[in-house]
């Protein structure tokens, strides 16, 4: 029993000095043996690779710290709001299209907090008229990506409409089965004659899966994408906003990266055990 027991201690002690056990230190913060066994696990990469992630990362966070920079949920929800008006959208249907497209709004708003972030950041590290986007690069870069910015011609839909809310949603969830409170009809939408945030709807909308619920007339409605048909490229007023967003933010990773590098080394960086 006395032997059981003093093993059981080992086996905790020696879990304990892989946790506890430092391999390096990024400007007085440590990173443990631990911390890097698991971050390789979850992004599958090797130990020395996680390690290499991990230092930046330290080093990001000690200049977010020094900088005195945060993002709070309100700018967050500001820059959500913002995206979703210039898709013709509501915030609340932004939310609900990406769901339906597969994605986890909660990892969505955290790359938004990052985009933030690095705007932030951005900004102490480069000057204001290099941030700049010209209508020539704008223009440009429309030209050159004309397919990224177009829409279809027309769309294929079916129409679930009901007065029952609830029995409405259990057929986007089983559209095979019937019911019916559930009326359905095949429609073919020409995108010229929609509404615009109906169109941005549709065209996020991925084939075979539904559309928000929205209210029409006396009825509740959501529209199952059949086929989307021809493409015409948007008009480019319509996305330079969103060209001109995406081309500082490659402009501001490139030029955070070249920071962070410089940065690294002249950082105080102890690595004290190899991973």
């Amino acid at each position: 029993m006395r032997f059981l027991t003093l093993f059981i201690c080992f086996l905790i002690g020696a879990n304990a000095q892989i946790i506890n056990a430092i391999a390096a230190i990024v400007e007085g913060e440590p990173i443990t043996l631990y911390e890097i066994d698991e971050f390789a696990k979850t992004e599958k990469l090797s130990k020395a690779d996680a390690l290499d992630y991990l230092i930046d990362l330290r080093l990001r966070e000690a200049k977010i710290k020094e900088l005195g920079l945060s993002v709070d949920e309100d700018e967050i929800d500001a820059r959500i709001d913002l995206i979703a008006r210039r898709n013709n959208l509501d915030a609340q249907t932004l939310k609900e299209t990406l769901i339906r497209r597969g994605a986890d709004f909660d990892k969505y708003r955290e790359e938004i907090k990052e985009a933030i972030m690095n705007e932030k950041i951005a900004a102490h590290v480069v000057s204001g008229s290099q941030m700049r986007v010209s209508q020539e690069e704008i223009e440009r870069y429309y030209e050159a990506n004309r397919e990224k910015f177009s829409q279809p011609d027309e769309i294929v839909v079916i129409q679930y409409a009901s007065k029952d809310e609830r029995a409405l949603r259990a057929a986007a969830q089983n559209p095979m089965a019937t019911d019916p409170a559930v009326t359905t009809t095949r429609q073919t939408l020409k995108s010229s004659e929609l509404n615009p945030r109906l169109l941005a709807v549709l065209t996020q909308t991925p084939i075979g899966r539904f559309t928000p619920i929205f209210p029409a007339a006396d009825r509740m409605v959501t529209l199952m994408v059949r086929e989307k048909r021809g493409s015409a490229p948007k008009p480019l007023e319509s996305v330079k906003d969103e060209i001109g967003d995406e081309l500082r933010a490659e402009y501001e990773a490139r030029s955070i990266e070249d920071y962070f590098a410089k940065a690294r080394a002249k950082a105080q960086i102890s690595i004290l055990r190899q991973p």
